[in-house]
């Protein structure tokens, strides 16, 4: 397994035409978009479960995420990372002008737990061959 990449050329918007610098960057190529299916049905190769009971654990695990989330708690999925929620609301001058009601969901935050890191910093990379 290893993680097709493509160079970019770097865009210098900075400086004026004749100082411009140029450069290149590795982007990651996305072949496609798994969804709850797919990594069922690569989990239920690796075990004795079926396509079906794997894709429903998947399913209700995370209904049960959702749930602790909305109940003010943060989701460690260990080896993985951790699920928070953002807040945000307009701005107020001192904490009683604030209401529940103005307050809403700015982002859900993802961070990484040092473990899954590693494992993706050991990650090969190819250079991707567009065959079109």
């Amino acid at each position: 397994m290893s993680i097709q990449y493509k160079m970019m050329g770097k865009n210098d918007n900075m400086n004026p035409k004749e100082l411009k610098k140029k450069g290149y960057y590795p982007v990651v190529v996305r072949k496609q978009t798994v969804d709850i299916k797919g990594l069922a049905e690569k989990a239920a190769r690796r075990c004795n479960l079926s396509n079906f009971e794997i894709e429903m654990a998947i399913k209700v695990a995370l209904e049960a995420i959702q749930d602790e989330l909305l109940d003010s708690n943060n989701v460690c999925l260990e080896g993985f990372g951790t699920f928070s929620l953002k807040a945000e609301s307009r701005d107020v001058e001192t904490p009683d002008e604030l209401r529940a009601e103005s307050i809403f969901v700015k982002k859900i935050s993802f961070k990484h737990s040092p473990i899954l890191l590693q494992k993706m910093k050991a990650a090969t990379f190819v250079k991707y061959k567009n065959l079109k």
